[in-house]
């Protein structure tokens, strides 16, 4: 048994992480702002506090799973003022620089990419923060994460338009290669690197890649109806708009062999799709 502290996890990731931990009788506690949640199942010691307010804690975890750093600040501050032996970073596969060779491999150069914000730009310090520490430390690198209860309007997003028959507008010709992971997956990852203290960047991405047009398709088939395709030319790139469609036409392919040396198994993307429709979506739209 092991001491794991995760600072967040009170959505979407979160829950399935601390089922894990527990169901692998690690003790686990929970640190975070207590507005979404602040009553966990047995076994879960709930600690209230701000993060960027500090962490007043004297506990010593074995492990401690970061799921909300979103600046190099927000890094260092935990790394300061927590006791722990392992620390687990929740970054994304947004940190990566635009690339024109595929898969992306955990090497690969870091660097901004307009089309997604200051969200990549902020993990990026993150990661050069633990980079310039001295502690023991993992980086998991998600591609897009699909799953019940999703907080992004993704899966509910585009179930509503199909079946209310509304257009969906692709970002230009809707011909991007892109990757996507479940919640359950990275929560099983997050879960390994974290118990066997395994230090290093992961990619953490389905084997399957697919087009934004075939994605649209194929949860229309899930839903056993037909979508109304448009395109949009001005929003290709970086050029996207977020409003029309949740992923840009840019494409997106990280190799996840490293975790699957590890033992991880990743969900098949039609299969995921369709458990997580039948078991949530379908009534959520």
């Amino acid at each position: 048994m092991k001491k794991m502290l995760l600072i967040g996890g009170s959505r979407f990731v979160g829950p399935p992480l601390i089922d894990v931990l527990l169901q692998r009788g690690h003790e686990v506690s929970v640190f975070n702002r207590g507005i979404l949640q602040s009553a966990y199942r047995k076994g879960v010691r709930f600690i209230k506090g701000n993060r960027d307010g500090g962490f007043d804690m004297r506990d010593r975890f074995d492990a401690v799973i970061d799921m909300c750093a979103y600046t190099g600040e927000q890094t260092r501050r935990a790394l300061r003022d927590l006791n722990f032996d392992f620390f687990v970073h929740m970054s994304t596969a947004a940190v990566y620089k635009k690339q024109e060779k595929f898969p992306i491999r955990e090497d690969t150069e870091l660097g901004s990419r307009p089309a997604l914000g200051d969200y990549g730009e902020g993990k990026i310090e993150c990661e050069l923060a633990l980079k310039k520490s001295a502690v023991a430390f993992a980086v998991i690198r998600p591609v897009y994460i699909l799953g019940p209860q999703n907080y992004v309007e993704r899966e509910r997003f585009l179930y509503a338009k199909i079946k209310n028959g509304d257009p969906i507008v692709l970002p230009g010709n809707g011909q991007a290669l892109i990757q996507f992971t479940f919640a359950r997956d990275v929560a099983a990852s997050l879960a390994l690197l974290a118990e066997k203290e395994i230090g290093g960047a992961f990619n953490c991405a389905g084997s399957e890649v697919i087009t934004l047009k075939g994605l649209v398709e194929e949860m229309a088939a899930i839903m056993e109806r037909s979508a109304r395709v448009e395109y949009n030319a001005a929003s290709d790139g970086d050029n996207f708009n977020l409003a029309e469609f949740p992923f840009a036409n840019l494409n997106l392919y990280c190799a996840n062999d490293k975790l699957t040396r590890l033992g991880i198994s990743f969900t098949d993307l039609s299969a995921g799709l369709r458990e997580d429709y039948e078991r949530y979506y379908k009534h959520a739209v």
